[in-house]
């Protein structure tokens, strides 16, 4: 079943919304990759890593896909199915290596047994030295344990009395460890945490203080008697012009008032309704010439502001202030001595003010005709008011700010406290004393277990040369001995079935990162031939193999996959090695000349490029066809030029897809051309100096210079994560690419010749 094309791919790290590209060829039975780092390579293994596993990759857990085979398609929802499917990825590789574990052990590749007499006889006298080093190895742990269990209890005691002063409820808070971690720091601190008897005493009786305090509302009192005195005043010194007074009346207030209520009680009666006799028939005129309109509506006026200022008045009277118990002891007596202030120049001072305006009020009601003038000013009443009000808010707002840092004064306060008790404690439990005795059991407890283990190791030995376990490593030394062209890194069989990596006999701690990959590719090769597997029928998918290893490893790794990986059934290698990368292109041989019905390379094998781009704002990774200037020449400058060029001749450069990794194209292009014009051993910033320095625009030198050095992969490796401004990029190009046709006009024509006849 040959998988021929991944149709799409959702949810896949940058392959977010990925679609096969139908210009590219489909799968054939060897598909090589070529990508830069951060490229997508690794994220695309694991899509078949998971096939492989049966389950989704924990990190891409809404994953969706849909893989083209000749008997169909493969989605996510087939991933529980059986496929023969293997990856090598880094993911393979924590798996299966744990390379932090002392004994560097991996899973069994082949278990077989057998017995010898000889080895038993040996065997017998490393156990009856295994014994005797257990009884010593126990007696030294045995004292390792009661004093570690001694501190141990103690720690725990103290951890219990510090909880219980402290009222902590939850032990994980504060617990042996969290008492011997803060002990330790208290003794690398030059500082000194204990507290004296009053300070002990004070900081704990604010810690205990449970009462809930409250933020309280401010005070707010709308005065009116200053509007209310304009009012007044204004009204005070309205006079009426009536059509004719009655002066008995204007001179007569009580008479006046009485008179006017009368006439609204006669005004449909023809005889006195107090004396009986017939009422005068010019009665009714004279009265409404003295009390006109202007009259009632000024006695209604004098209503209105009457009734105002008592229910302001009364407004006052209701006024409830906060009890000073809410308050925070600090701002008790301020906010008592406020208040009272306020109260009494309300009840006094404010309400008599008021009185006097109800005063105004009548003594106009009774001389409505005349113009009353009022001379007093509440102004600065209302002013003073104002600032006790004030005053009241200040102790309040300040009091709500307490309020709110009592908490961390609290927390404070109880670290204060901790480090307190933490410190008296060193002293009470002995810890430095019993600890330097734990160390130094610990130490000779280290060392016999090192003896132990060195037997154990003999007799592991023994045991697996009794079940000829070492059969199983025979192949896989035999291709380190082939990659390392000696025996100096190799494998050991365990009892348990597992290896132990070794170097000279020793334990391989300290394996290069190269080592480890060979290592890591040498056991997937050797899994990929045990007997149980179909090979032929296998897809095997192969990440970066040659990652992290010199010229003369990436050469033995790509003869030693041609020969183990010619008989899979399809292949996939991705790569960002470009030297490694042109080694693939001759893997798969063609027929030779002359041979009938020749099949050309095309028939087995088909070239891919994963790369990073920039599509609507968002940066993914796609997958291409090989680019012609990289399958006709085996040169990545060529390429790189290409993509340079290109750019350079772009009409919209803020849509050219590799934007987002320009700059490191163009220090990378630059620096291969100037290590073979300036073969000197110089620095890359003194040959770009040199290159740059007969350049006509300075400006436009020293921003190429800016991206060259700020996207190094050595000045800056957050390089990746930033983008410059689009302006800057195309002047770098464009200084670039101008620089090399003014001072090498030949090489630059020969390139440009070069990609243009792979167009």
């Amino acid at each position: 079943m040959r998988i021929k094309k991944i149709s799409q791919i959702q949810n896949l790290g940058l392959f977010k919304n990925y679609s096969w590209d139908y210009n590219c060829l489909e799968f054939k039975q060897f598909n090589f990759f070529y990508g830069w780092n951060y490229s997508g390579k690794t994220t695309l293994s694991r899509l078949f890593r998971c096939l492989e596993e049966k389950k989704l990759h924990p990190d891409y857990s809404a994953l969706e896909f849909k893989l083209q085979t000749e008997n169909g398609n493969i989605s996510q929802t087939d991933i529980g199915n059986n496929y023969t499917i293997r990856v090598f990825n880094e993911d393979f590789v924590e798996e299966n290596f744990k390379w932090n574990d002392e004994n560097h052990r991996i899973h069994p590749v082949l278990i077989l047994g057998a017995e010898s007499i000889e080895l038993q006889k040996k065997l017998k006298d490393y156990e009856n030295t295994e014994q005797k080093l257990k009884e010593e190895k126990k007696n030294i742990e045995e004292n390792f344990d009661k004093n570690t269990k001694e501190l141990e209890e103690k720690l725990t005691n103290k951890a219990s009395d510090i909880r219980r002063i402290l009222g902590i409820t939850n032990q994980r808070e504060f617990d042996k460890n969290t008492l011997k971690q803060k002990i330790e720091e208290i003794n690398s601190e030059d500082q000194n945490y204990i507290l004296t008897d009053d300070e002990e005493n004070k900081n704990l009786r604010l810690y205990r203080d449970q009462t809930n305090y409250e933020s309280i509302n401010t005070l707010s009192i709308p005065l009116r008697a200053d509007s209310l005195y304009k009012e007044i005043k204004n009204i005070c010194e309205r006079k009426i012009t009536a059509q004719q007074i009655i002066e008995k009346l204007k001179n007569n207030p009580e008479l006046n008032q009485w008179v006017r209520k009368g006439l609204d009680l006669h005004r449909n009666e023809t005889s006195c309704q107090f004396c009986g006799n017939k009422l005068p028939d010019d009665l009714f005129d004279k009265l409404n010439k003295h009390f006109s309109e202007e009259y009632d509506s000024l006695i209604q006026d004098l209503k209105s502001l009457e009734d105002q200022i008592n229910n302001h008045k009364n407004d006052i009277s209701k006024i409830e202030y906060v009890d000073k118990a809410r308050f925070y002891p600090d701002f008790t007596n301020d906010y008592e001595q406020k208040k009272e202030e306020l109260k009494n120049k309300l009840q006094s001072e404010y309400i008599n003010a008021l009185n006097t305006l109800l005063e105004k009020i009548k003594e106009k009601r009774n001389k409505p005709f005349d113009s009353l003038n009022i001379d007093f000013s509440i102004t600065k009443l209302e002013e003073q008011i104002n600032q006790y009000v004030n005053d009241v808010n200040d102790i309040i707002v300040n009091n709500n700010n307490k309020i709110n840092q009592l908490e961390n004064e609290k927390k404070q306060i109880k670290k204060t406290l901790i480090n307190h008790y933490s410190a008296k404690a060193i002293g009470e439990i002995k810890y430095f004393e019993l600890k330097e005795e734990i160390d130094k059991l610990k130490k000779q407890k280290n060392e016999k277990e090192e003896e132990y283990k060195n037997i154990l190791q003999l007799i592991n030995d023994i045991n697996s040369k009794i079940k000829q376990t070492n059969i199983g490593a025979d192949k896989i030394n035999e291709y380190l001995k082939h990659f390392f062209g000696d025996d100096r890194i190799k494998l050991i069989p365990l009892l348990d079935g597992t290896y132990q990596i070794k170097r000279a006999e020793n334990i391989a701690k300290n394996l290069s990162t190269g080592e480890k990959n060979i290592i890591s590719l040498i056991y997937f090769i050797t899994k990929l031939e045990e007997n149980n597997f179909d090979k032929t029928n296998a897809k095997v998918f192969i990440d970066d193999p040659v990652s992290s290893l010199d010229c003369n490893h990436t050469f033995q790794v790509y003869g030693f996959l041609s020969e183990k990986l010619k008989d899979c059934g399809q292949v996939f290698i991705t790569t960002h090695n470009f030297d490694f990368y042109n080694l693939l292109k001759d893997m798969v041989k063609g027929d030779p000349e002359g041979t009938p019905n020749r099949r050309s390379k095309t028939d087995k094998e088909n070239y891919y490029l994963i790369k990073k781009i920039q599509s609507n704002g968002d940066k993914i990774s796609t997958i291409t066809e090989l680019p012609k200037v990289l399958r006709n020449f085996k040169s990545e400058y060529n390429y790189l030029f290409s993509i340079l060029k290109g750019f350079n001749e772009s009409n919209d450069k803020n849509n050219f897809e590799l934007l987002y990794i320009l700059p490191n194209i163009a220090r990378r292009f630059l620096e291969l051309y100037l290590f073979t014009k300036y073969p000197d051993g110089s620095k890359f910033k003194e040959k770009t100096y040199k290159f740059f320095k007969d350049s006509a625009n300075e400006s436009a030198t020293k921003t190429t210079l800016k991206i060259l050095d700020e996207y190094s992969h050595e000045e800056n490796p957050e390089h990746t994560q930033r983008f410059p401004d689009i302006n800057e990029v195309e002047t770098a190009v464009r200084t670039i690419l101008l620089m090399l046709e003014k001072k090498d006009k030949e090489h630059y024509d020969a390139l440009c010749e070069s990609i243009n006849s792979t167009q």
